[in-house]
């Protein structure tokens, strides 16, 4: 359940669902099931390695994920509000790129690396979807198919936002021992879901405390649960404010959970409202520039550590947009250190690090941006 890269699924619904756009609510709705239905078909595939490489499958999985990859191309340039946000056109390239990769190496026989690359679907779904305000309704029936084991259930619950009965499923799962290893990441699903969905700070230092009761968590699962739900007890009590949302308030909270200290704790409760503040920040206020720039700044320095919650790279999306859009400023210099720190760390390992060469040339054009540096041009 570790989410990756914003997914296909979660953008091409807001896309769809949030345009203002479409024609009639009947071409939404229509637009909207070719993308459902082989998704739906093909989700006891995406759960089962052998069932996704038996040969006898080869052609109905292949037609399936070239469907998708059709789909998603074909509605790349539908106009929507979404495409205005930040990481938007980003995500959707990513997505587009891994769709074609996979049905790429699918093609070619590389079935295992297709399966691979299409695991980060679901879970990349439900972090775009905990994130932007996407108005969308679906029914079981529709989507969720019903050989799913309850893990993956509860996965795709989450993608297509049927949050309440996703919260029902993850619970459950962590009433039983067999799925201990993936607790961690159930309780984080959970976490998301009440600090960006719910935002009911009782409700959910409540759940939070029953679980600590009730669930036979690991040592480590417990200490997590029980700082969050100090988060949601703070939460609770805070005092109402005149400034109470909007971008100065999520600087606060996330400045307010960010680690530190020697044993670089934080405050997981704290950073997720915070970057939900700024993100509706962005979507529903009229920002200055300078409050633009820094509320990317903010995204990018608040996803670095949150990166066990949501994909793979997401920090380093916000940071360096935050460069492209306004080089040569105070925030895109920290945009840039806090990036080329991420970047450096995810290459370096017992043998130290080594940086490909490609990296290495991004780094540098990234850094002539941030500082305003000319790109170097020899006289012919």
């Amino acid at each position: 359940m570790t989410p990756l890269k914003p997914s296909l699924t979660c953008l091409i619904l807001t896309a769809l669902f949030v345009s203002s756009y479409h024609s009639s609510a009947e071409e939404v709705r229509g637009s909207m099931r070719s993308l459902l239905t082989p998704l739906r078909e093909l989700q006891p595939y995406m759960v089962d390695e052998v069932a996704f490489t038996d040969r006898e499958h080869h052609d109905e999985v292949g037609a399936l994920i070239q469907e998708l990859r059709t789909n998603l191309h074909s509605i790349e340039g539908i106009p929507s509000r979404y495409q205005s946000l930040p990481g938007f056109q980003d995500n959707l390239k990513n997505l587009a790129e891994l769709l074609d990769d996979a049905s790429r190496r699918f093609s070619e026989g590389k079935t295992s690396y297709a399966w691979w690359r299409l695991q980060r679907v679901p879970t990349d779904c439900f972090t775009c979807h905990a994130t932007y305000k996407v108005e969308s309704h679906y029914s079981n029936e529709e989507v969720i198919a019903q050989s799913l084991k309850p893990l993956e259930r509860a996965r795709f619950l989450l993608a297509t936002r049927q949050f309440s009965q996703a919260k029902e499923a993850l619970l459950k799962i962590l009433q039983d021992p067999s799925y201990s290893i993936h607790f961690s990441q159930v309780l984080r699903s959970l976490l998301l879901v009440e600090t960006r969905v719910s935002k009911d700070p009782k409700e959910g230092g409540a759940v939070f405390k029953r679980i600590l009761t009730s669930a036979p968590l690991p040592a480590e699962d417990a200490s997590a649960v029980k700082r969050w739900v100090e988060g949601f007890s703070e939460w609770a009590s805070a005092k109402p404010s005149k400034d109470n949302s909007g971008l100065k308030a999520g600087e606060r909270l996330i400045l307010a959970g960010a680690a530190r200290g020697i044993d670089f704790r934080q405050d997981e409760v704290a950073l997720l409202r915070g970057t939900a503040l700024v993100h509706d920040s962005i979507e529903t206020q009229k920002l200055s520039l300078p409050q633009r720039r820094k509320a990317l700044y903010l995204l990018g320095y608040a996803y670095t550590q949150l990166s066990q919650f949501f994909t793979e790279g997401w920090g380093e999306m916000y940071l360096e947009q935050c460069i492209h859009e306004f080089p040569n400023t105070l925030e895109s210099k920290w945009a840039f250190s806090i990036y080329r720190e991420s970047i450096v760390n995810d290459f370096t390992g017992s043998g130290g690090s080594h940086l490909p060469d490609e990296v290495k040339l991004h780094l540098e054009d990234l850094r002539q941006q941030a500082f305003g540096e000319p790109v170097f041009s020899p006289r012919l």
